[in-house]
């Protein structure tokens, strides 16, 4: 039986904008390569909009994003996420069923939907702007127990996190999948969720069977400077290395898989990391051994960076043969 990944994140658009150097990250007090949480009042918001009006526009949100590339390689998944009653709520929902995903989380009337600007610079590194907006009004309620079975698998999207009502809906979800017999994989997202949220991610920890992140948050999040230190603490994992492809661990096993080939084109890496999450839990629920799993993963991020968005293309089933 095909399992169905549920994933729980925020239901984001992504402002993609390109700057000519990292100066402009300074003037606007972003940080490199990471997320900067802006309230409603932020003026930081209002002058991204007002210095970049030709903005790309997609829809975004790691876990979203994730459950995505699954969909696209013929995987069943659902999404969690709260929208508001706005355009940027419409598109998001309009972008989650072209993938066939199963998402009907009511929006709320109290602000606007999660909007982040994701701002590019020449290394084609991305870092981000974040309004959690409609993501602050999620709760408990937003998720149903008859969701859960031992055919899903549950993905964690840490953003969830820094948001009013995220950390409800996230662990009310994770005691459902625990309940259920459902398999519970943790994306802490962002360097910053793991320095400002360790007491949630504590809480985490023991309920979750795995860890995909990058090599940062894994640093981080052991506080070492030994990637493999984070085996002590789930089951098995993946660490994205960038360039270097990718360490994994299991109980019985680890390694380092290289990335399979050089992207021809690189537009920004916004949603790599996510898009190979996706890919590699579809390899290891139809039957691909870990190690053919992250080579699909990788195939995904590497298809995902050569786009403006942090979104796959509908079908990326052509990739199964490239295993």
């Amino acid at each position: 039986m095909t399992k169905t990944l549920i994933g729980i994140g925020n239901a984001a658009i992504d402002g993609m904008v390109d700057v000519p150097s990292d100066s402009t990250l300074h003037d606007l007090q972003l940080t490199k390569g990471a997320c900067v949480f802006a309230g409603n009042d932020d003026p930081r918001m209002q002058r991204v909009f007002d210095m970049f009006p030709n903005y790309i526009k997609d829809a975004g949100g790691a876990a979203a994003n994730a459950i995505c590339s699954y969909a696209a390689l013929g995987g069943q998944s659902r999404f969690i996420g709260k929208t508001g009653y706005d355009d940027h709520g419409d598109f998001f929902t309009k972008s989650m069923r072209q993938y066939g995903i199963a998402f009907d989380t009511p929006p709320t009337k109290e602000t606007q939907s999660t909007f982040l600007f994701a701002v590019v610079t020449p290394d084609k590194e991305r870092s981000f702007l974040s309004n959690h907006g409609a993501s602050h009004y999620i709760s408990g309620k937003d998720v149903k127990e008859e969701w859960f079975t031992s055919g899903t698998t549950l993905i964690i999207d840490g953003y969830m996190l820094m948001s009013d009502g995220g950390p409800d809906a996230l662990f009310t979800a994770i005691k459902y999948a625990k309940k259920h017999g459902s398999e519970t994989i943790f994306m802490p997202c962002s360097l910053t969720v793991i320095k400002e949220k360790s007491d949630y991610i504590q809480k985490i920890v023991p309920n979750a069977d795995a860890v995909i992140c990058n090599e940062e948050e894994a640093l981080g999040f052991t506080q070492t400077d030994d990637i493999t230190d984070i085996q002590s603490h789930f089951d098995w994992g993946v660490v994205t290395l960038g360039s270097r492809g990718a360490y994994y661990f299991t109980k019985d096993t680890n390694g380092v898989i290289p990335i399979p080939s050089t992207p021809d084109i690189i537009i920004n890496t916004n949603g790599a990391g996510d898009n190979f999450a996706g890919g590699l839990l579809y390899g290891l629920h139809n039957g691909l051994s870990i190690e053919k799993s992250v080579k699909l993963g990788q195939l995904c991020a590497i298809h995902v960076i050569g786009r403006d968005g942090a979104r796959c293309a509908t079908s990326l089933k052509h990739f199964l043969e490239e295993l």
